[in-house]
């Protein structure tokens, strides 16, 4: 059943501000599908309307969440990539295995994502894109190397992804969230200070929270950004302004 509301896909509905950025789309009439990468059985999940479980970095998957989605709700306008998974690990210590699961995880996903939904898009009069990456997509961690480096690619598959298909009426931006509550122990290292005491180097006074990056999203998502395409949008409370203490 195809229906005139503008649909939105969240490829990771368990990322920490998954519900959040949900329940702000919805409020604005956004019909809002989510994702449960890593689940061991595909498909639609029962009792959980408009939820699916398909391997975001699987191209024939993401094909026929596609396939599930236009012929049970209607074409997708916006999509919203979330997936994100920390392997604490340093260079030396971390497996060949371990790091490509990493970046299939959040980077490979991005991709395959973006290349079955953008076309989509671009076909069906176009739509936006929005990747939920992390500060440390620029700035190292000290402790979760290969997490950095699959931000890292995911900021630069944006820029190409804006470069090619906003041309064809789909933009693409990232949000740079600070790691938010939960988040902060998985970030200690003893490399980087960053994220020590974190709250008391963050201008505002306080971590991030899930629902931080929820409004930002849906502006990029919105017409009033109909002019942003391939940015970068820093939410960190002014964490990366902070100078150490003398």
């Amino acid at each position: 059943m195809v229906t005139e509301r503008k649909v939105a896909l969240i490829t990771d509905g368990s990322h920490p501000s998954a519900a959040s950025i949900a329940e702000k789309l919805e409020s604005e009439g956004i019909i809002v599908v989510k994702n449960y990468p890593r689940s061991e059985k595909k498909g639609p999940i029962e009792g959980e309307p408009n939820s699916f479980a398909f391997d975001t970095w699987s191209f024939e998957e993401m094909s026929k969440l596609l396939e599930f989605i236009v012929e049970k709700i209607g074409n997708v306008n916006y999509l919203v990539h979330t997936d994100n998974v920390v392997f604490r690990s340093s260079i030396e210590e971390i497996s060949e295995d371990d790091f490509k699961r990493v970046l299939d995880y959040n980077a490979k996903s991005a991709f395959m994502s973006t290349k079955v939904f953008a076309e989509h898009m671009a076909q069906n009069e176009g739509g936006a894109i929005v990747y939920l990456s992390s500060v440390h997509d620029d700035k190292p961690t000290g402790c979760a190397f290969a997490y950095s480096v699959s931000k890292g690619a995911v900021r630069m598959l944006c820029k190409e992804m804006a470069l090619f298909y906003g041309r064809q009426g789909v933009r693409a931006n990232v949000v740079q969230l600070d790691p938010v509550e939960e988040q902060v122990e998985l970030f200690d290292s003893l490399i980087s200070p960053y994220n020590y005491d974190a709250a008391t180097k963050i201008p505002l006074r306080r971590l991030a929270k899930p629902e931080d990056c929820a409004g930002i999203v849906s502006f990029l998502l919105s017409d009033e950004a109909s002019f942003i395409n391939g940015a970068d949008v820093r939410v960190d409370g002014g964490h990366l302004l902070y100078y150490f203490d003398r």
